[in-house]
């Protein structure tokens, strides 16, 4: 492997353990991992993050390549602040998120123990 795709690999490997750690999806794998046999969970988990990897990876070749760099730069800009400025709105609008993440909390904990009390 050359140095750039060895690079490229591990920023990339970085990026994805960075963002997908904390996120929603990795609770959801959690509780399916408590529910269902872990080796299937885990097969589908890599298999939806392959096949995200591929689409990523063949939309982010294929727009610089069918539209001009210039409009790429503009487009993903605007698209930067639009989800920007979403997230920021659903962040300030919804209140009861709070009482969502608390209520998954309480289930995790109460399958977790449910869990550990099994064995």
């Amino acid at each position: 492997m050359s140095p750039s795709l060895l690079g490229g690999l591990t920023k990339s490997l970085a990026m994805t353990v960075l963002s997908e750690v904390g996120d929603k999806t990795f609770f959801a794998a959690a509780i399916l991992a408590m529910r269902h046999p872990r080796k299937l969970v885990l097969a589908g988990c890599l298999s939806a993050l392959t096949v995200m990897t591929a689409l990523s990876a063949s939309l982010g070749w294929a727009a610089p390549n069918l539209i001009s760099r210039k409009w790429t730069h503009h487009i993903t800009t605007l698209l930067f602040f639009v989800f920007g400025i979403w997230s920021l709105w659903e962040g300030f609008k919804e209140e009861g998120e709070s009482e969502d993440l608390a209520e998954l909390e309480a289930k995790l904990v109460c399958i977790f123990h449910s869990y550990l009390t099994s064995y």
